[in-house]
């Protein structure tokens, strides 16, 4: 996904961190009070000593609404542990088994400050008048990159890339503003994408889907409880799955000794993106789990905001996003990835979210693509369920009498079957047969070239099976015809002629 292109360059503007960044020391053998960053040890006057260590990781802590209200990390060194905080908008990465980056966004810049873990000690603290977000994950290296913009408007401005021992850089270079510049979810990794057959306009992945009509049970994350404003539609997201997929597809149903888990949390699993609102993964068929990050996230496009939380023109609508990630797990993927840009009525499997007021931002129902592929994933509840009008589903019609010939005046009892055409395209909606349908039977006097008469047959609600009871006055030729509905997604067929001798 590709945001803004810069073309100029901008000079670095990099004086030394003159606060912000607060560290503490917890309780142990030696405490103090709070202190700015920049009197954390230098290492240059630091020497060796017993190895120090994360002893808590970089974790987000939120208030009773379940807001982001500051990030913490805590290091200990001999017997002395000392905690590192910051506001709402703080970050944190690994550099290396020795080296983690400690950063805070603020309305006018960025501080930031690389720690020597074993050390407990200040390589560098920087101040850059950007915003700045790592591009990279967690990872062993000797660069650090970032993507920064501006603070007033989050626009793109460029890259930049710090030296980690030293904090040095050459400057701004251009750049590509990719996925962490707009607000996309639905990171789902454990399942490599590969189209199956046709593409479809929402692919799925080509693990396939769970068993059929499976129950999927799921509790909240082990303190990662979503709060109350945020519970009640998490397990609304949860029931649409049920309400609206018109497919056979798992159920997801709340129960508080499941195994799996939905959680709200700062802290994603490393397969997430970072830049990501949500996150979905599954292993079949032992595990699935999704991630929500919390109301007030920071973000290189702006602060998340969950509409439920917060009901203003570009937030997000949590029911709507667990919901694309439960179609995540139930095997769709993003449009996008199989080369396709579908409407908000279309699909909630965009990988870009859309915000309040956009159309889409707010559906708590599949759209009819994304049912036209569950359909294909897992079948249809029953033979009478209507196929996507996001499909396009062959069918076959055959027709037959009970009856070959009659006496003049004695009924014919005519019996036509109407199936989808079974296609290994169609997945487990091959073969099936429909009832409930619309049918025609046609008919006229053998070998003449009369205008067919036509009247509808009855569906008997078993196998596809029509029939209709008529008694000819001559021997008549007959054939079923299945018009294509505009309701759903099946095609126009109708069967062979058959002819019923009428004996004089």
């Amino acid at each position: 996904m590709n945001g803004h292109t810069h073309v100029s360059r901008h000079p670095l503007v990099a004086p030394l961190l003159a606060g912000g960044l607060l560290a503490a020391l917890l309780p142990g053998v030696v405490a103090a009070q709070a202190e700015p960053l920049s009197d954390v040890p230098s290492c240059g006057g630091v020497g060796p000593g017993p190895d120090g260590r994360i002893v808590e990781p970089w974790s987000v802590e939120l208030d009773a609404d379940g807001v982001v209200a500051e990030h913490r990390i805590t290091f200990e060194r001999g017997r002395t542990r000392t905690t590192l905080r910051t506001g709402p908008r703080g970050f944190s990465m690994l550099l290396g088994p020795g080296r983690v980056l400690i950063g805070e966004r603020f309305d006018t810049g960025t501080d930031l400050a690389v720690i020597d873990i074993p050390r407990a000690c200040r390589l560098w603290a920087r101040r850059i008048d950007w915003l700045a977000y790592p591009y990279a994950e967690s990872g062993e290296r000797r660069q650090l990159h970032l993507s920064l913009h501006r603070p007033d408007t989050r626009r793109f401005e460029g890259d930049l890339t710090l030296d980690v021992e030293s904090g040095d850089s050459d400057g701004m270079i251009d750049g590509v503003c990719l996925s962490e510049c707009e607000p996309h979810d639905g990171d789902l990794t454990l399942a490599a994408y590969e189209p199956a057959g046709a593409a479809r306009p929402v692919p799925s992945f080509a693990a396939g889907g769970w068993p059929q009509g499976k129950k999927l049970t799921f509790r909240w994350g082990a303190g990662a409880a979503p709060p109350a404003w945020a519970a009640g539609p998490l397990t609304s997201a949860a029931a649409d799955v049920a309400r609206t997929s018109a497919a056979d597809g798992p159920r997801f149903v709340y129960r508080a000794d499941a195994t799996n888990r939905i959680s709200y949390t700062g802290s994603f699993p490393a397969y997430c993106s970072r830049s990501g609102i949500a996150c979905a993964a599954r292993n079949m068929p032992s595990f699935w789990g999704a991630w929500l990050r919390p109301h007030g996230t920071d973000f290189a496009w702006g602060t998340l905001r969950w509409c439920q939380k917060s009901d203003v023109a570009g937030c997000f609508d949590i029911r709507r996003v667990t919901l694309h990630e439960l179609g995540h797990v139930s095997g769709l993927h993003h449009p996008s990835s199989a080369g396709f840009t579908l409407a908000g009525q279309e699909t909630v499997m965009h990988a870009i979210t859309p915000a309040k007021p956009r159309p889409g931002s707010s559906r708590h129902a599949f759209g009819r693509c994304d049912v036209a592929t569950l359909q294909e994933l897992y079948d249809t509840p029953d033979n009478k369920t209507a196929i996507s009008t996001c499909n396009d589903v062959a069918t076959e019609l055959h027709l037959s009498p009970a009856r070959w010939a009659v006496d003049r005046g004695d009924p014919v009892r005519l019996i036509a079957e109407l199936r989808i055409e079974d296609r290994t395209a169609y997945g487990e909606l091959a073969g099936n047969p429909l009832n409930g349908r619309s049918l025609k039977l046609k008919y006229r006097r053998a070998g003449s070239s009369d205008d067919w008469q036509a009247t509808w047959m009855r569906s008997l609600y078993s196998s596809g099976r029509y029939e209709l009871v008529i008694t000819p006055d001559a021997t008549w030729e007959f054939k079923a015809a299945f018009p294509a509905p505009s309701d759903e997604g099946l095609r126009y067929s109708r069967s062979a002629i058959v002819e019923v001798r009428v004996r004089d």
